[in-house]
């Protein structure tokens, strides 16, 4: 595909066209220029969550209809992900003066409050707009540095914009940063920034006494920070790495390869994957599956009825059914689910509002338990998850960046299972007791998918239907850890970042087919749990686990994995015998990690070495 050069040398034009359009429009396009995407779900901040402040709150007073726009809105990427963000927000907002000398304080003498709905992480200045505009639907915003408020932004949703467009380049794009000694050694950067590139058209950013303006360019934005409190007095953020360096060498400005700083967020990427083609005899070279026949295409039987259960029959995009059928269920293109349950004594369709794009497929099963699971993919891939009997889960069950072709779903030997296409050709498989999940590449064009109790997964494309034997052994190899890992009451552990609610999430990543994933979930347990105080006490259970995956030959971050091992036997004595304990749990597994030794693979025969060492006595 090719890339869109967006040239922000144009924005003060987009900025003003803006006054004409919706006022989230824009905040919408800067957010998916940068490389923010919708999560799916519901978001896990809210206006009455964070640190309010219950004090100096006047009740009595309006609060502007932009800010409460913003709150209900999908767009706020801040409710879904505050860490790209670093600010604190407070509802309602509270009240602060101005101070009465000020030119602000001057246009409205009869109120000189500010009302402060948002602060700076470690609270070292503070957003607000005027009590005295309060009534106004999106008004200015100003902000407090050393003592005095300044204008920010020409409205509420300029600013919120503005925030967004500080915030994002600097976590999904690249970066390159220049000091103070560095511009000023050389007065032509300043000249040739200002000759060859045109200003935003937003006001200059005052947070933390920055007073920075910001260029544009193709593909990227320029911060000139020209406060006393810029740490930086150029900043230069790209989209790519090659506008980046355009930007640099515009400016005649030098860096080295360590200088440039890549975007801390890269999303997933596609497969590129063929048609599918399965023919009766293909397998699966882990053998995790097998083609029974290859026959004329048999989409899923599913009764008519879940179709009625779509007021408007022009919106249907899915529907499914239990046996009975006892459940009906349907999807419409307005993102909605509807689910009938018909032997309930007094049987109701329930609607919910689960996505922000139409309905690709609907899947449902029934648990020994008499629970029943709904299940349901949409054309932006997200897939939600949710009990009839409880709250959808707020969280996605899964998401990736393309539609969901197809879901299905059955109750196998193992338990509950769930499988979903995606329109690039992968297809996952996911045992809901566990959440073990294989990723199989099978192709795109697959329309409809189906799941039979004994484990047979039928794929149907344009020209055939495929019945696939799964080897539910070799499907989930680490099925049973998994299970294990649950009885593990991690929460009541520790680790250098504080509780191990995240380890044994983790530890099942490590399992992860796909390398980048497998390696970026190493690298996440090696900040929580390696220390040479033995400070984490989640570190004693954990390596068991990651000992056992250790001996998948399979594993796709062995090497990185096996130092991460090496480095928890790397431990001092600690209070309460803890280092002790660590290296005491490494030391067991030695005989099981000391074929490595004779690995075909340099650095994994390297970090044997080093576990050997830091296992050795003292």
């Amino acid at each position: 595909m090719t890339h869109e050069i967006i040239d922000y040398g144009q924005f003060a034009e987009r900025l003003e066209r803006q006054q004409k359009c919706s006022r989230w429009s824009l905040l919408e396009e800067v957010q998916r220029e940068w490389g923010y995407e919708d999560p799916g779900g519901e978001p896990g901040h809210s206006r009455w969550g964070g640190e309010n402040k219950r004090h100096g709150i006047d009740w009595a007073l309006p609060i502007p209809q932009a800010l409460n726009e913003w709150w209900d809105s999908p767009l706020n990427s801040f409710a879904f992900n505050p860490r790209l963000y670093w600010v604190h927000t407070q509802w309602p907002p509270k009240i602060s003066e101005l101070d009465a000398d000020t030119h602000v304080a001057a246009t409205h003498p009869a109120d000189t409050r500010v009302c402060v709905f948002m602060s700076e992480y470690h609270y070292a200045h503070e957003w607000g707009y005027l009590a005295a505009e309060a009534e106004l639907p999106d008004p200015r915003v100003f902000v407090s540095i050393g003592g005095e408020w300044v204008e920010q932004s020409r409205s509420l949703s300029e600013f919120l914009m503005q925030l967004a467009f500080e915030r994002m380049p600097a976590h999904y794009g690249w970066t390159l940063r220049f000091g103070r000694d560095t511009v000023d050694a050389d007065p032509e950067v300043v000249r040739r920034l200002e000759s060859s590139y045109r200003e935003l058209g937003l006001l200059p950013w005052q947070g933390m006494g920055t007073d920075a303006l910001s260029y544009g360019a193709p593909d990227a934005v320029i911060r000139h920070g020209r406060g006393p409190g810029a740490d930086f007095k150029i900043v230069i953020n790209a989209r790519t790495r090659e506008a980046l360096l355009d930007v640099a060498r515009t400016l005649g400005l030098e860096w080295t390869d360590k200088d440039i700083r890549p975007p801390a967020e890269v999303p997933p990427p596609l497969e590129d994957l063929g048609p599918v083609a399965l023919a009766a005899g293909d397998a699966d070279p882990r053998g995790r599956w097998t083609v029974l026949t290859r026959e004329h295409p048999q989409p899923p039987v599913v009764a008519g009825a879940a179709a009625g259960l779509v007021e408007a029959p022009g919106t249907l995009r899915a529907v499914a059914s239990l046996q009975g059928p006892t459940l009906l269920v349907a999807g419409d293109s307005e993102g909605r689910v509807h689910v009938r349950e018909t032997d309930d004594e007094d049987p109701e369709t329930i609607t919910l509002a689960l996505h922000r794009a139409p309905v690709t497929s609907v899947t449902c099963v029934e648990l020994a338990s008499g629970a029943r699971l709904v299940l349901s993919g949409d054309a932006h891939g997200v897939i939600r998850y949710w009990s009839t009997r409880r709250k959808p889960l707020r969280a996605p069950f899964a998401r990736r960046s393309i539609p969901v072709a197809s879901l299905a779903s059955a109750v196998l030997p193992t338990g509950p299972a769930l499988a979903a296409a995606w329109a690039d050709g992968l297809v996952r498989v996911w045992d809901l007791a566990s959440d073990a999940v294989a990723n199989l590449r099978l192709g795109t064009g697959i329309k409809f998918l189906g799941l039979d109790a004994d484990g047979t997964l039928h794929v149907t494309d344009a020209e055939s239907t495929a019945a696939l034997r799964l080897d539910l052994a070799k499907l989930w190899p680490h099925r049973d850890l998994q299970l294990r890992l649950e009885s593990v009451d991690w929460g009541s552990l520790w680790t250098a970042r504080g509780p191990g609610h995240m380890i044994p999430e983790l530890i099942g990543k490590v399992t992860s087919d796909d390398k980048k994933t497998a390696m970026d979930a190493v690298h996440d347990l090696y900040r929580l749990l390696v220390s040479k105080e033995a400070s984490s006490t989640a570190a004693v259970p954990a390596i068991p686990f990651l000992v056992e995956l250790m001996t998948d030959p399979d594993n796709r971050s062995r090497s990185t994995l096996l130092l991460l091992i090496a480095d928890l036997a790397d431990v001092h004595q600690a209070r309460g015998g803890r280092g002790d304990a660590q290296l005491a749990a490494v030391r067991e597994a030695l005989p099981v990690l000391r074929y490595l030794h004779d690995d075909p693979e340099g650095p994994i025969r390297w970090a044997a070495n080093e576990l050997e060492q830091n296992c050795a006595a003292r």
